[in-house]
């Protein structure tokens, strides 16, 4: 915390771009060296604690970031400063998300990450609907986040100071249960709530994308998981209706994958489709659900970034993110085309994928909740791998757009962005142990 608060008052002044993606990289290795060996606590306090999800997570956000300034290149001189400034405001927001042991603090954490992100969509973003898109982000939040703070104000209970207390809240009622649970899901996004999402995509940059799709999915991910268990005998007899949402939301939204023209709307879709399954994996309420929902958190962080980055230097290129224009790409970029094979086949969770394992962890948890479920999963995965499929093929074969205005070779830079998104995802799996 020390180092992080120092740095914001010499990031307004730091004038490399470099230095300062250095600096995220020296504090990712800083942090490895603390892993925890154990999925129990570490670092207990009155304020801040640390286990093996939160740990993760917070990797998987300093990581993201990293990466992140070498994806916005074509940000270099565009307000340096302030761009610095953001991305340690980020840090330090997700610090005090993850390692917090107390449910208000969490909370204004929780809710303080939107302003930097909406601040990126205003800042750096893209068309004049960006407004537009940071207004529906605004409102979808606020408008659950006020029924959930005036829940933890009106139970006044101690197991609200402390996250970690095993304890079940008996006097809930449904009402309790939707206002707290309704903040996380939204976030996730659940399905019907999931509108705000590809419109902040779409008129996000490539960092507001990154971030969006990288970290701040699974801050929800992370508040449903500790809610769950004080809502625990409530979530018993409702669960039913949430996964059954999921599932059909997951199914329809993969039929609309199919029907898109721009590379980010597929994407943000697709992320939308990973999140339904996170969601059905704490639902369900055992080890596998809850260790598939962590595996494929973690994968979906790094492989739809990966994505991202790939639609965007499609975009530098094409200056669009048409489908149909950003077509016939292996005849120009061979080596582009084998990372859109790569990340693609991640995306529809081929071996050795970090994805693979939290889908097939995940379908063994939907079997043990509900038997015939699982016919309906398999339809979802092979939907999945179809739209995957689809995105790589359209984009790579037919007929070239050739227009030599844009025909600009990829640098050094962007392959080894691509590069490090893609080793973690795909070599992780060596050390499953850490997520189980």
């Amino acid at each position: 915390m020390l180092i992080l608060f120092s740095m914001i008052f010499f990031s307004l002044n730091i004038k490399s771009w470099w230095l300062a993606q250095n600096f995220f990289f020296f504090f990712f290795f800083f942090m490895y060296f603390k892993i925890p060996m154990f999925n129990y606590f570490l670092n207990i306090s009155y304020l801040f604690g640390m286990d093996m999800f939160s740990y993760l997570m917070f990797m998987l956000g300093t990581w993201i970031i990293s990466l992140v300034y070498i994806s916005s290149l074509n940000l270099k001189n565009i307000y340096l400063n302030y761009f610095n400034f953001l991305m340690f405001i980020f840090l330090i927001i997700f610090y005090f998300c993850f390692f917090s042991n107390n449910f208000i603090m969490f909370y204004i954490f929780y809710e303080i990450n939107l302003i930097p992100v909406i601040i990126l969509i205003y800042g750096w973003g893209y068309q004049y609907e960006r407004f537009k898109a940071g207004f529906y982000l605004f409102i979808y939040m606020i408008f659950f986040s006020l029924p959930f703070f005036s829940c933890l104000l009106n139970l006044n209970n101690t197991v609200f100071l402390f996250m970690y207390y095993f304890d079940y809240l008996n006097n809930l009622n449904f009402y309790y249960y939707l206002f707290l649970m309704m903040i996380f899901l939204v976030k996730m996004p659940l399905f019907l709530f999931h509108i705000w999402l590809p419109k902040a995509h779409v008129e996000a940059p490539i960092c507001g994308s990154m971030i969006l799709a990288g970290i701040m999915l699974k801050l929800g991910g992370f508040g449903i998981y500790h809610i769950l268990m004080l809502v625990f005998k409530v979530n018993l007899n409702l669960n039913y209706f949430f996964i059954s949402l999921c599932l059909i939301g997951m199914m329809v939204l993969s039929l609309v994958c199919f029907f898109q023209s721009d590379l980010k709307i597929l994407i943000a879709y697709s992320s939308v489709v990973h999140m339904g399954l996170v969601i059905i994996g704490f639902l369900t309420l055992n080890n596998w659900g809850y260790f598939g929902s962590l595996i494929l958190m973690f994968g979906h962080g790094l492989c739809s970034s990966g994505l991202f980055c790939l639609s965007n230097i499609c975009y530098l290129r094409f200056k669009s993110r048409s489908l149909f224009l950003n077509k016939g790409l292996i005849n120009i970029y061979p080596f582009l085309s084998f990372w859109w094979f790569l990340l693609c086949s991640s995306n529809m969770s081929f071996p050795p994928s970090f994805n693979l394992f939290g889908e097939l962890f995940l379908l063994i948890s939907l079997m043990i909740w509900l038997d015939y479920f699982y016919l309906l999963y398999f339809l979802i995965m092979i939907l999945m791998f179809l739209y995957s499929l689809y995105l790589y093929l359209y984009t790579q074969y037919g007929k070239l757009f050739f227009n030599m205005n844009y025909l600009v070779y990829i640098n050094l830079t962007e392959y080894l962005l691509l590069f490090m998104h893609w080793v973690p995802l795909n070599l992780i799996f060596l050390i499953m142990e850490l997520f189980c």
